[in-house]
């Protein structure tokens, strides 16, 4: 922590951006170090939306770190 990575911490009534868009939250924070040695790092989200139902997701964050998946002008990557 710190020195390779640093996660952002989720709780309760943490805001995330709605649905529809591009928009993303920042998960974290990984150094090329850290992308070029762990292979994956998925974390998995689960939120209950205002009227009660319950969404989970599976995130790959290091999807979002490879260069290859960064190319400027490409869409972006969620998904």
């Amino acid at each position: 922590m710190g020195r390779d990575y640093q996660l952002t911490a989720f709780g309760t009534g943490f805001p995330l951006v709605g649905t529809g868009n591009y928009d993303t939250v920042p998960v974290g924070v990984f150094s090329q170090r850290c992308v070029e040695r762990v292979e994956s790092l998925h974390i998995r989200v689960r939120v209950t939306d205002v009227v009660g139902d319950s969404h989970e997701r599976v995130l790959d964050c290091m999807r979002g770190a490879r260069a290859e998946y960064n190319v400027p002008g490409a869409e972006p990557v969620n998904g």
